[in-house]
C-alpha cells in the first residue's frame, strides 16, 4: 500500500490517495495519515464510496468516536454518525440544516474537543455549497510577538450555546438547545493559543462560534481583543476552499483550523453529508 500526499494549497491541505478506505490500515499507514493531518490540517480523500459501517470502521482507526450531542440528527443504527442535511422526509429534516455556517472548531466548547472530524459528502448543489477552512498556525505564527506573549498566559470561556444564541437565533429549523443539552455543554475554558499534542507547533485557538469571552476580562476589553484575533485569523492567505464532489470525505484537525460552511447555494437542492468525531484531548 503506497500513500501519496498532493498538497492543496499554500494556506493548508493535502490529497490523499494510494489506500483502500474499505480495508483496515496498517499501524504504519495509520500514524502516516496522523502525521500528515497534523501538517496540513485538513486531508482530502476522493471517491470514498463509503455506507454508514465503512465510515465507521475507517474513522475509527484514527481514536475513539463520539456522538453529536444533539442527538435527534444521529443514524439511529450509527449513532457516531452525525447528519448534516437541508433534505426533507416526509416534511422532517433528516439532518442538521444550517450546520456550521459561521467560523468554528468542532466541540471547541468541550473540556476536551474533538482530534479531528470527517465528513462524507453523498449530495451535493452543482453550484456552490463549498466549506472553508482556516490554517491557525499561521494564525498564531503572523501574530506580533507582543500579541503571542500577552496571549498565551490567557484563557477564553467556549460555550456551545453561544451558537445558537447568535447564528441560530432567528432560524426556527434550529430551535434553542434543550435544558439537557445545555446541561451537557456547559461553558468551558481553554487556552487561547494551544500547542499541538503530535507536531509540537502552536495555533491561535478561540472561534467566533463557541468563543465568548475571555476569562477575567469584562465583555467591553474583551470584545475587540476577540474580533480582531476573528478577523486576522480568516485572512484569505490562511484559508482553503474547498469545492465539493460527491464522495469527497474530508478529514481535518480541529486542533489547527476552524471552518466554515458557505450558505451559498439554492436550499431547493439537496445537500446531504454524514460526519464522524474522533475523540480528541485536554487542550494546553
Amino acid at each position: 500500500m503506497s500513500l501519496t500526499i498532493r498538497r492543496l494549497s499554500m494556506a493548508a491541505g493535502a490529497e490523499i490517495s494510494g489506500i483502500d478506505l474499505k480495508r483496515p490500515l496498517n499501524a504504519d499507514v495509520v500514524q502516516e495519515v496522523k502525521q500528515a493531518l497534523g501538517t496540513y490540517g485538513i486531508l482530502l480523500f476522493r471517491n470514498a464510496d463509503l455506507n454508514p459501517a465503512e465510515h465507521v470502521a475507517f474513522s475509527g482507526q484514527f481514536g475513539p468516536l463520539e456522538s453529536h450531542v444533539v442527538g435527534e440528527f444521529n443514524l439511529p443504527d450509527h449513532p457516531e454518525v452525525f447528519v448534516v442535511s437541508n433534505v426533507r422526509e416526509n416534511g422532517k429534516l433528516k439532518g442538521a440544516v444550517y450546520a456550521g455556517q459561521y467560523w468554528h472548531s468542532d466541540l471547541s466548547y468541550m473540556k476536551k474537543p474533538s482530534l479531528g472530524s470527517l465528513l462524507l459528502c453523498h449530495e451535493m448543489p452543482e453550484i456552490g455549497g463549498d466549506t472553508m477552512w482556516a490554517n491557525m498556525y499561521l494564525a498564531y505564527d503572523t501574530l506580533s510577538d507582543t500579541m503571542k506573549n500577552f496571549l498565551g498566559c490567557l484563557k477564553a470561556v467556549h460555550d456551545y450555546s453561544h451558537a445558537y444564541d447568535t447564528y441560530f437565533a432567528h432560524l426556527k429549523e434550529r430551535p434553542p438547545l434543550t435544558p439537557e443539552q445545555r446541561a451537557k455543554t456547559p461553558p468551558v475554558e481553554q487556552p487561547m493559543i494551544r500547542t499541538h499534542p503530535e507536531t509540537g507547533r502552536k495555533a491561535l485557538y478561540v472561534n467566533p462560534g463557541f468563543t465568548k469571552g475571555i476569562v477575567g476580562m469584562p465583555k467591553e476589553e474583551s470584545q475587540p481583543i476577540l474580533d480582531f484575533l476573528f478577523r486576522h485569523s480568516t485572512r484569505p492567505e490562511f484559508i482553503y476552499r474547498h469545492r465539493w464532489d460527491v464522495h469527497d470525505m474530508m478529514f481535518w484537525d480541529n486542533r489547527c483550523t476552524m471552518h466554515y460552511a458557505l450558505a451559498d447555494y439554492d436550499f431547493s437542492v439537496r445537500r446531504h453529508m454524514h460526519r464522524t468525531t474522533v475523540a480528541g484531548d485536554v487542550p494546553y
